[in-house]
């Protein structure tokens, strides 16, 4: 289901290669999509792809609707879209770049692109994990074939879905038990400091 990319610049894939699952489409359609208010407010990051960085005196990220001001563990700041949507049990945050700031999160979305991240909220923790590249990836495997996808003609490794979201939507759904769907390792953990109405 795979055809060969030409078109973009090899010094943007090379930030892509092997880190995130990208998408050309949305993961879910405009129906599906939640206002989540319990998430607005500023957060502590704690965790980013299994480091702990609570040592580190990272600006909190601000959540506001559907907009994430995030910090990476450098401190830098930039801005993502986020349309977050609801399958069965299990929440997700489609992410988007919207800045022209840059930083380490930032970077793994400059082709720009759609990513997936499940959302989990327990108490005052919110957790967002990545679709796991390595396990899309896998040779063989049959859940993720029947989902298009473009390749850059050097390296095969380098994936660009371009399934729409109602096959993302029946994938996911499909797929949700699958332990290996998400990436527990790369994680991103914060720890909700104050909401949005008290004030910073």
């Amino acid at each position: 289901m795979s055809r060969t990319l030409k078109m973009i610049p090899l010094i943007l894939l090379a930030v892509a290669a092997g880190c995130v699952v990208y998408s050309l489409n949305p993961f879910c359609g405009k129906d599906k999509v939640v206002e989540l208010k319990e998430l607005d407010g500023w957060w502590q990051l704690t965790e980013s792809c299994g480091e702990n960085v609570t040592d580190k005196n990272i600006t909190p990220w601000r959540i506001s609707g559907g907009q994430i001001t995030s910090y990476d563990t450098a401190n830098k700041p930039s801005e993502f879209k986020a349309a977050f949507f609801k399958l069965k049990s299990s929440c997700f945050a489609d992410m988007t770049g919207d800045s022209s700031l840059n930083n380490a999160y930032w970077n793994i979305s400059v082709i720009p692109m759609h990513i997936l991240l499940k959302v989990e909220l327990k108490d005052n923790t919110l957790t967002f994990i990545p679709l796991n590249v390595e396990w899309f990836q896998k040779a063989g495997n049959e859940q993720v074939k029947m989902l298009k996808y473009v390749i850059y003609e050097s390296n095969p490794k380098i994936r660009i879905y371009t399934a729409s979201s109602g096959e993302w939507e029946k994938f996911l759904e499909n797929n949700l038990d699958n332990p290996e769907l998400f990436n527990q390792k790369q994680k991103v953990v914060l720890k909700k400091i104050q909401s949005e109405n008290s004030g910073k």
